[in-house]
């Protein structure tokens, strides 16, 4: 099937926000845990650009922004995928998707890491468990903590698909009923692991913590689901209305019930600017068109969303701390960098690998369906 147009420009598009959310935002808000995690010195006491102001609003945060659309387009195009492969192809194509670009990115990342700790005469950060816990993608199971800091979506998106997996026939025969059900556990599940007399008796409190976390934003990626189905012809514009308004309700009262509680509402608004972003570019989906400079961010949006945090910070901090650019200058170089190594990485990596998962999936019989209906065009 023909690309969605709309949900690819997006994946550019979101990535530049979370790049500009750390970038930006994070870089001179955060200055000593920035530090910390790349191994260089804080920038001392510069004062942040005027670019700061428009990255430090309460209620408005352009990294949740981009990974809120991140969500809901897996959320819309995985469903895509699952009607194309066997369940054991679809796992395949999926980590394939996932692993190879994601462990050339950290093998990068280390570099860098390394380098910039006998550079500036500072401690390498972490230890051999950390590394190898982050590269398996499981470092927030095993009491570990992210490397890269971005790395914990990819931990969303894998259970994701498991839980699509769990729920293929139900997916591709767009059974509404079940996945509002699914929303109405994952609420349930949290609001008992949060029941105080159950947390003192909980063995692995730091488990639950990340189930709790990690569920919301499953949750909220199957709003996206919904809109698979509606796309494919299985839900009325209607019912869709009608079942996003009760999967957005219990996205918003799990996350009240959350390890990340905390984070109401200045956090959890702009994933609701993400659902009406997102809402009103599917309905005008018809009317998108290629734009040559979004579509290369699309095609490199994956290994940019990976590099931009560590690389980003290094290479400013660098650039300012030692030839002593200004932040603006410092930033288009480091633009510049992360876009090409992001377009490395998407050539000799990403792309063959997607490659290889689409051979997968025409090695496999075609999944057939009677209570599949006809996908639409999806331009």
């Amino acid at each position: 099937m023909p690309r969605l147009i709309f949900a690819n420009q997006l994946r550019g598009l979101a990535a530049l926000c979370v790049a500009g959310s750390h970038l930006v935002g994070v870089f001179w808000a955060m200055r000593d845990f920035v530090g910390l995690a790349t191994a260089t010195p804080p920038q001392g006491g510069l004062p942040p650009p005027g670019l700061f102001g428009m990255f430090s609003h309460t209620y408005l945060n352009f990294g949740p922004l981009g990974v809120g659309l991140f969500f809901l387009i897996s959320g819309l195009v995985i469903p895509i995928s699952l009607e194309q492969h066997s369940r054991t192809s679809f796992l395949l194509a999926r980590l394939l998707r996932i692993y190879p670009t994601y462990l050339a990115a950290l093998l990068i990342e280390m570099a860098v890491l390394r380098a910039n700790a006998a550079y500036w005469g500072q401690p390498f950060p972490y230890g051999g468990w950390t590394i190898a816990s982050n590269a398996l993608l499981i470092y927030n199971t095993v009491g570990q903590p992210s490397i890269d800091l971005v790395n914990w979506t990819l931990c969303v998106e894998l259970k994701f698909y498991f839980l699509m997996l769990l729920l293929a026939p139900r997916i591709r025969r767009g059974s509404t009923g079940s996945v509002l059900l699914v929303g109405c556990a994952i609420v349930a599940a949290n609001v008992a692991v949060a029941w105080p007399p159950l947390v003192a008796h909980l063995p692995r409190p730091d488990l639950v913590e990340t189930f709790s976390t990690e569920s919301v934003f499953i949750l909220f990626m199957l709003i996206g689901v919904l809109f698979n189905f509606q796309l494919r012809g299985l839900l009325t514009l209607a019912g869709l209305a009608a079942s996003i308004a009760v999967m957005t309700g219990l996205f918003l009262t799990c996350w009240t019930q959350a390890a990340i509680r905390a984070q109401v509402p200045v956090v959890t608004v702009n994933y609701l600017y993400a659902l009406a972003i997102f809402a009103v570019l599917f309905f005008l989906r018809r009317h998108a068109r290629p734009l040559p400079p979004i579509d290369f961010l699309a095609a490199i949006s994956f290994p940019l969303y990976l590099l931009q945090s560590l690389i980003g910070y290094s290479a400013l901090k660098l650039a300012m701390l030692r030839f002593g650019l200004s932040y603006g200058t410092a930033l288009c170089l480091t633009l510049a960098i992360l876009l090409s190594l992001a377009t490395l990485l998407h050539r000799t990596v990403e792309r063959g690998t997607v490659a290889l998962g689409k051979r997968l999936r025409r090695r496999c019989d075609p999944i057939v369906s009677s209570s599949v209906a006809t996908p639409v065009p999806l331009a």
